[in-house]
């Protein structure tokens, strides 16, 4: 009997190892087929967006640009590019850091829903296999920030870099705050209560608060008064260093000199595709978050004391994403930093050990279901190559 239980286990493993390749196969293959198709095309309209530096004004958008500008004078978009190329490689690597351990976990213990989890996480449509869409665009930075925010965590010495990491994200951009640091700040509050250094833990997550706030803050509401450049000395100054003349006119006068965001983004929403955004919400992106919430719900009905808030944080984080995705006109970004938001709490929740979540997954896992995972990966691959990069709308 033990036998056969033994032999069936381990067919059980070898499908969920093909699975597992055929998956990674598709996120590598479809990756390269965004960058070319989609990314290269819009290396030289993205490459002027970090020619934004402190020569201009000190705020949101500069950080990168100043660190360019330190390095190098004269700067090509193919350098931009290749840089930005590297940054969305060292985010699938830093991923994998935490991936593989979720990734061992289900493949060992033979639980399907934890495997599952893991192959949306290579092929979802709205998860890191979007963002070789937009090498081009800030949103690659702030997830590499919120990622290596949350992997200090981890670390019983390097949680004091993540006040750090918080500041460089939101002088990227501010819209870190409300897109990465609510996920990157739960999985600090949740180590604090795992943790026996607590004192250090609470210094560094408050001073991480604290000055994210403050840069947000600075970088909304007074980082404009900082310009140093008229309109076209900023043009003069940004052409010399590309060796080209400069693109995204209308979204530098929007944002710096003409004051008109408003219009801006207004205009960005008339292009939406209502019946695009209510398909892709419904199919993908709501059962995911649900899925997730569910999962921070379970958990907070049978946890102990100590551990609810964290929980409850990270139940807060997924009903804000999805509330906020109503009020953004780019929805196609925030819905992937929204789940990939829930993504890095969860593989950082189990690298944990957590007993509930894994009390849950074990209730949930059945083991006779291996055709779902087929019917599963051919459903969110055939939604990976339909929906519509946002920047080629």
């Amino acid at each position: 009997m033990s036998k056969t239980i033994n032999k069936k286990r381990g067919i059980q493993i070898k499908y969920k190892l093909i699975f597992l390749i055929l998956s990674i196969t598709f996120f590598i293959l479809r990756s390269i087929q965004m960058v070319y198709g989609v990314s290269a095309e819009l290396a030289y309209p993205g490459a002027t967006l970090y020619l934004l530096d402190f020569n201009f004004y000190i705020g949101s958008r500069t950080f990168i640009g100043s660190i360019l500008t330190l390095l190098t004078s004269h700067i090509t978009y193919q350098q931009i590019f290749g840089l930005n190329l590297f940054i969305y490689i060292s985010l699938v690597v830093a991923f994998a850091f935490l991936w593989k351990h979720t990734a061992k976990k289900a493949i060992t213990e033979n639980n399907n829903i934890l495997f599952l989890i893991l192959l949306a996480f290579i092929t979802f449509p709205y998860s890191l296999l979007q963002y070789a869409n937009w090498i081009s665009a800030y949103d690659l930075y702030l997830c590499l920030f919120a990622l290596l925010s949350a992997l200090t965590a981890l670390s019983k010495r390097a949680h004091w870099l993540f006040p750090l990491f918080c500041i460089m994200a939101v002088f990227t951009h501010y819209s870190f705050v409300f897109a990465y640091f609510p996920a990157a700040l739960s999985v600090h509050i949740y180590c604090i209560t795992t943790s026996e250094n607590k004192k250090s833990r609470i210094i560094s997550t408050a001073a991480a608060f604290l000055s994210s706030f403050v840069s947000a803050v600075y970088c909304v509401f007074f980082a404009n008064s900082t310009i140093k450049m008229t309109r076209d000395e900023l043009f003069a100054y940004m052409e010399n260093r590309l060796g080209m003349p400069v693109s995204n006119e209308r979204y530098i006068d929007a944002y710096y000199f003409n004051e008109d965001v408003a219009g801006m983004l207004d205009s960005l929403q008339k292009q939406i595709n209502i019946q695009g955004f209510t398909k892709n919400f419904l199919l993908f992106f709501l059962p995911t978050m649900l899925f997730f919430c569910f999962i921070w719900l379970y958990c907070i009905t049978k946890t102990k004391k100590k551990q609810i808030f964290p929980l409850l944080c990270f139940l807060g984080t997924g009903i804000l994403n999805i509330l906020l995705i109503f009020i953004i006109q780019e929805y196609p970004r925030w819905l992937t930093a929204a789940t990939l938001s829930q993504f890095i709490i969860f593989f950082v929740v189990i690298k944990k050990d957590d007993y509930y979540i894994y009390d849950l997954l074990k209730r949930l896992n059945k083991a006779d279901s291996d055709i779902w995972f087929l019917i599963y990966v051919v459903f969110v691959i055939l939604g990976s190559l339909t929906i519509i990069p946002y920047n080629a709308l």
